[in-house]
């Protein structure tokens, strides 16, 4: 069996997507955003769609290269809940 976890992630899609997006999720939470798998998926998705558009060749592209739904969304969503609670204990 293949081992594809990530720097101790799921998997480098998962992984790539806590570096990019978990600061600001660790910073929302603190502020009281509850961070949900939708959350997740519902930023990572905003983000990508301001930054290639919605329609465009570029963004057909781009979307067939990213494979969100290899995303572990709840783990990234227990990771921000996991650490707000350490946080909360310190």
């Amino acid at each position: 069996m293949t081992d594809n976890t990530c720097n101790g992630w799921r998997n480098a899609a998962t992984w790539t997507v806590n570096l990019w997006f978990g600061d600001a999720w660790a910073e929302m939470a603190d502020e009281g955003i509850d961070i949900t798998p939708e959350f997740c998926r519902e930023q990572v998705e905003e983000y990508v769609y301001d930054l290639i558009g919605k329609d465009s060749t570029t963004a057909g592209f781009i979307w067939d290269m990213l494979d969100l739904n290899a995303v572990d969304w709840h783990e990234l969503a227990d990771h921000q809940r996991d650490w707000l609670a350490e946080d909360a204990e310190a």
